[in-house]
């Protein structure tokens, strides 16, 4: 009939995609370069990985930010907030309905959410909730109230953080730690851990929680500050929900500008880059935001930020660079440019700027697709934007996420900062992965209400009662591993898990950890944590952190490092 298409433009476009699947199947293929020793079925998923990311879940990623996006706009844009606040209180109660529940058929299992770990941004995938109560508590994404003059915000803690930055922006506002992945959870990043590049000012998010909104394995609804609980206050960071179920949390915004005027400061060699962090960080007004990428073990470029207005005159305006529109270069690939071009400024839009390694997933994106940053990939299906991490880990079976250990590499090291020039030089020789994250950060000494992150008194900075860190990050294919070799990530993890503890650091738990459970303890102070545990009857009603977030059965075998322990505690 005269509505249907064409048969030629059909053909026409069967054969286009025909050529763009075997150009992805070509050109996105490292398997031929995967040791045989890897198993068959991980080769074969190296060699049909592209085309799966390309025509499937980069188009299902799309989709679901476009329905978080529609989500957001009728549910507050079109009523505002007084409807989520005003039901706030049923949707806690199905939570208080289901605990209560559980306590009166006799508390026989313990209590973890009902997510599936494949939605969650921590890299394991196999369930470890199988032997646990599991409580729904995913209904809880709601902005419940955004206060201007108070410069708060009360949010539940699924709301996603590109859903916050899309609402605070427009109001000229913004988390006053704003973390990166659009994707991440608000309650995530304040049960586990969260820090970006104005870090080195604020500290970790933790930071700027003001009050948390809790439901004890009692069933009690509780409202925990640092005025009416100050203990329980500073054991929720980085505790992983095992003292209670988040229901809430109010934390500080900041007015922002539309725009910021970055400065990029090449560095060529290690010890260069510790001594300008040092500089930039210890400043009597430090920059707003500052951070580092590493290219090499003797290059990086440091990002030095500002909020700032539009560009006016036409110097700025020459300057000017959206940097994250969907056909302009990943930003690490043009932050890389500045090692030859020299010292530059630019002015960028502040919502490209939050969420500048979205596009990319840092630079995880071309080991995955390897002609993504290509301007034909970029200007014809970059629109689409980057797979979801999530759907990532739900396309991967136990087989491919057990070789994925041996093959790839997603490990965080929290050092002193003054300690920078040595990791960056261990970190070649542990992982041989680049480029680097290089995010600095205020720790604070709060004495026995430290918390989990207890710093050395020793790596405080004279006077203050803080001192100042480095979130290291290694994400991507190790350099043997490229070249057809085996890579040892135990061995790997350990050393760099070991240094960590020695020099009085902490390491990211979203990543594989290959400690023991007393190694764990070791690195993070568990006493506020076990006291609050105990006289909030937590104790026998959720698992301990080290069972969240240590790697599913089987990745990791720690039997003789276990063994020598408990030989060493005979003794």
């Amino acid at each position: 009939g005269c509505n249907q298409p064409p048969a030629m433009f059909l053909s026409v476009l069967g054969g286009l995609f025909a050529c763009a699947l075997a150009y992805t199947l070509y050109a996105g293929s490292d398997a031929s370069n995967l040791s045989k020793e890897f198993p068959w079925q991980f080769r074969l998923a190296a060699r049909l990985r592209t085309p799966i990311l390309v025509f499937v879940v980069v188009p299902l990623s799309f989709l679901r930010w476009a329905y978080n996006k529609l989500v957001l706009f009728l549910r507050h844009r079109g009523r505002g907030f007084a409807q989520s606040s005003a039901s706030h209180g049923e949707r806690v109660q199905v939570v208080v309905d289901q605990i209560k529940q559980w306590n009166a058929d006799g508390r026989k299992r313990r209590l973890r959410t009902a997510r599936p770990n494949w939605a969650s941004m921590s890299l394991r995938l196999a369930s470890n909730k199988t032997e646990s109560h599991c409580i729904a508590t995913h209904h809880l994404d709601h902005i419940l109230d955004v206060n201007p003059e108070t410069l708060t915000m009360r949010v539940e803690p699924a709301v996603i953080m590109g859903s916050i930055t899309s609402m605070l922006l427009p109001m000229g506002l913004a988390l006053e730690v704003q973390v990166e992945m659009e994707s991440i959870t608000i309650g995530g990043v304040a049960l586990g851990f969260g820090l970006e590049t104005n870090s080195h000012r604020s500290g970790f998010f933790q930071e700027t929680v003001l009050e948390y909104e809790m439901v004890l394995a009692s069933g009690e609804v509780k409202k925990v500050n640092e005025q009416s609980d100050p203990d329980l206050f500073r054991a929720i960071p980085w505790s992983y929900g095992c003292l209670g179920f988040l229901t809430c949390l109010t934390v500080r915004l900041v007015r922002v500008k539309p725009y910021v005027r970055i400065r990029y400061v090449p560095t060529y060699s290690a010890q260069d880059l510790q001594d300008k962090m040092l500089q930039f960080a210890l400043q009597a007004n430090p920059p707003t935001f500052l951070e580092a990428t590493g290219y090499s073990r003797d290059t990086a470029v440091i990002q030095v930020s500002e909020y700032c207005d539009a560009p006016k005159t036409a110097a700025e305006k020459a300057i000017y660079n959206p940097i994250n529109y969907w056909f302009k270069p990943f930003y690490y690939k043009w932050v890389e440019t500045f090692l030859t071009k020299g010292e530059k400024e630019e002015i960028v839009p502040l919502s490209h700027y939050y969420h500048r390694f979205t596009r990319s997933i840092f630079w995880e994106l071309e080991d995955m697709i390897p002609f993504s940053n290509h301007p034909i990939y970029r200007t014809l299906w970059g629109w689409l934007g980057a797979p979801e991490v999530s759907l990532l880990k739900l396309f991967q079976g136990p087989v491919i996420r057990k070789a994925s250990v041996d093959a790839h590499v997603v490990q965080e090291s929290i050092m002193p900062l003054r300690e920078l020039r040595v990791g960056l030089e261990n970190f070649h020789e542990w992982f041989n992965v680049y480029p680097l994250l290089i995010f600095p950060m205020r720790v604070y000494d709060r004495g026995n209400q430290s918390g989990f992150l207890h710093p050395r008194k020793d790596r405080l900075e004279k006077g203050k009662n803080w001192g100042l860190w480095v979130d290291v990050g290694a994400y991507g294919t190790p350099k043997v591993v490229k070249e057809g070799g085996k890579f040892n990530p135990k061995r790997a993890a350990r050393a760099m898990e070991h240094w960590t503890r020695e020099m009085g650091g902490w390491q990211a738990c979203y990543t594989d950890i290959f400690c023991t459970r007393d190694e764990f303890r070791t690195m993070f102070d568990h006493t506020l944590f076990e006291s609050c545990r105990a006289r909030l009857g937590a104790t026998d009603a959720f698992p301990e952190p080290y069972e969240k977030v240590k790697p599913e059965a089987g990745l990791v075998d720690l039997s003789e490092e276990e063994a020598k322990e408990a030989a060493a505690k005979r003794k």
